[in-house]
């Protein structure tokens, strides 16, 4: 293509009956684009096809993706766009940019498969070896009206250990929690108000997803050992106020989370430098 024209690109799709595959499937056969999905249920798709691709998303579990790029990293053209589009970025982007020769651009469409469209959706980008394919993609991309964050591997990787790992396993421990204690939720659930059904929705909601994707994600996520660990070591904390009645250390610990609500609540972009730190673009602050 002499004008690269992202609507133009004929797409494959490896990994395209997954449910985040079929979903990035229907988005591009809506939009006229020419795709081919290669999964493992299908007759294997030759690994020297690749080369007949303008762009090759990678739709697979992210524990599979260095596997897949050894077998046809090397068949993707130099010219051509590589991206994937899992929750993890670091590893998965230096194992495209290691077996391959293409333009890469690791993505996180930050959604689930039971989203209607790209309207209003939050999409990470992380153009990691790209000239003539980011301009087109980002166009196609927001012309679906898909809000687009640029950010740095490694400040993706350490948000979504907060964002996704942190939350995941918080509802996890929870539900182990109230199993411990016996808790029934048909019986007692009329007692708990609804803050606490809100709580319940939401985990409840979580595990209607594989459980291997979300233990995938915390091990694969190479910030999660250290985000957990300060969540331990906080929790660990305040139980020890209460067990020792520790009231002042208690309200000190709940005033300080207190000021920080405070704080979000009337703070703007430029105040957010831990954004910065981690290699955010402040332009795109919708997350």
């Amino acid at each position: 293509m002499s004008d690269t024209d992202f609507r133009k690109a004929n797409v494959c799709i490896v990994g395209g009956k997954g449910r985040m595959g079929r979903w990035f499937g229907s988005l591009f056969q809506k939009a006229g684009m020419d795709t081919i999905t290669s999964d493992l249920d299908d007759s294997p798709l030759p690994e020297t096809s690749v080369a007949s691709f303008d762009v090759v998303i990678l739709a697979v579990p992210v524990t599979a993706i260095e596997g897949v790029m050894r077998s046809i990293g090397r068949f993707i053209r130099p010219d051509a766009l590589l991206m994937d589009i899992s929750s993890i970025k670091r590893d998965p982007i230096n194992f495209m940019l290691k077996y391959s020769q293409s333009e890469v651009i690791g993505t996180h469409p930050f959604f689930g498969p039971s989203t209607a469209s790209l309207l209003d959706q939050v999409v990470f980008i992380c153009p990691s070896r790209t000239e003539k394919w980011i301009k087109p993609l980002r166009n196609f991309l927001e012309e679906q009206g898909a809000k687009i964050t640029e950010i740095a591997p490694d400040g993706h990787d350490k948000l979504m250990a907060c964002f996704q790992t942190l939350r995941h396993l918080m509802l996890t421990s929870l539900g182990q929690t109230l199993i411990r204690l016996g808790f029934d939720s048909h019986l007692q659930l009329q007692a708990t108000g609804a803050w606490f059904d809100q709580l319940l929705a939401m985990m409840r909601r979580q595990f209607e997803q594989p459980s291997e994707l979300y233990a995938d994600l915390a091990i694969e996520n190479p910030y999660s050992s250290e985000t957990l660990k300060l969540f331990s070591d906080s929790l660990n904390e305040i139980a020890n106020l209460v067990s020792t009645g520790n009231r002042d250390g208690l309200v000190s610990a709940m005033d300080e989370v207190a000021h920080f609500c405070a704080t979000e609540a009337t703070s703007n972009v430029s105040q957010w430098g831990w954004w910065r730190d981690i290699g955010g673009d402040s332009r795109h602050i919708e997350v």
